[in-house]
């Protein structure tokens, strides 16, 4: 039977496919169609497809960039977090003994004692570590000018600190946003370049293997029967294997991004796994569950992954 519609989808757009054969694809399609182009007849083709690999692929480099730079601000803000707190601490024997006769000051600065700081989360300490430098000021007579000076350099290196890991995080959300964008459009060019070199060789087939690489899709296709290597867009689903062994087949899972997946079997390809279904990945590490845990049996068959984020994240999953 002819299935007509599969010439009206995104052919390339496929779990199957990951982002290194993607690119190996593309860049030898464009190679082949750059060699191959008679009297120009593909040259608006050819600079559509470049536009578009160069557009998602830059976008992939943007995003390990600024993953990176984000891990960097993150090292920076813990340490400036942790000479905040030490400081807070070491304060408090001043404090305390400075004010013995009058604990309601050393209250304003203590009202909940050492681990009102020490065990707050990231915007806490920033708010309650700028009321402790509100306080100092007020009773900056107190104390020697080096003492409150002290305090003010090792809070405002914090707050800045942090205000830099939450651009880079900006950062990596924004291209992530983007890739939800840019490879779907990579995808839909190929596959227009296809349909349209296809119309201009009608009835040859040979042209096919003129202006693409058969072997990279079968090795594509090949590896994904053990291994999926794809992105995955804000609260959506994939299925990403029908062919398990059984219940004890194992599968190592790993995401990266700022958020979470979740990884489930199913009765169908499109059904959406929850945290009640499945298992919740999120950046930490990467973990490794038999089928059986995921919800496998005869009837479940489909392996699939539910986005719960707001930005597009990318996963691996792994036969093992």
């Amino acid at each position: 039977m002819i299935q007509l519609i599969k010439y009206f989808s995104i052919l390339f757009l496929s779990t199957k496919i990951s982002r290194e054969r993607l690119k190996d694809f593309a860049e030898d399609h464009i190679a082949r169609l750059n060699a191959n182009n008679p009297g120009g007849i593909f040259t608006v083709i050819l600079t559509d497809v470049t536009t578009a690999f160069t557009n998602y692929f830059g976008d992939i480099t943007s995003e390990s960039l600024n993953l990176a730079l984000q891990e960097g601000k993150t090292v920076a803000m813990n340490e400036s977090r942790d000479a905040l707190c030490k400081l807070i601490s070491k304060n408090e024997n001043l404090i305390a003994y400075q004010y013995s006769a009058n604990m309601m000051v050393y209250q304003e600065f203590y009202p909940l004692g050492i681990t009102e700081y020490t065990e707050a989360d990231l915007p806490t300490l920033e708010t309650k570590g700028k009321r402790y430098l509100d306080v100092l000021a007020l009773h900056a007579a107190d104390f020697t000018a080096a003492f409150v000076a002290d305090y003010t350099v090792v809070y405002k290196t914090y707050v800045e600190n942090r205000n830099f890991q939450k651009a880079a995080m900006g950062g990596v959300a924004a291209e992530k946003r983007d890739l939800a964008t840019t490879k779907p459009a990579l995808c839909k060019q190929l596959t227009y370049n296809l349909l349209t070199i296809a119309r201009e060789f009608l009835g040859d087939e040979s042209a096919g293997d003129v202006y693409f690489n058969q072997a990279i899709l079968n090795a594509a296709f090949k590896e994904a029967d053990s291994r999926i290597e794809n992105d995955i867009n804000p609260m959506t689903t994939q299925n990403v294997f029908d062919n398990t062994a059984g219940p004890d087949t194992k599968y190592k899972i790993s995401v990266s991004g700022d958020g979470t997946i979740v990884v489930g079997f199913a009765d169908g390809m499109d059904v959406v796994i929850t945290p009640a279904t499945g298992k919740v990945i999120d950046n930490t590490t990467a973990l490794t569950f038999k089928a059986s845990e995921m919800g496998y049996t005869s009837a479940k068959k489909y392996l699939n992954v539910t986005s719960q984020s707001s930005i597009t994240l990318s996963f691996v999953i792994e036969r093992v």
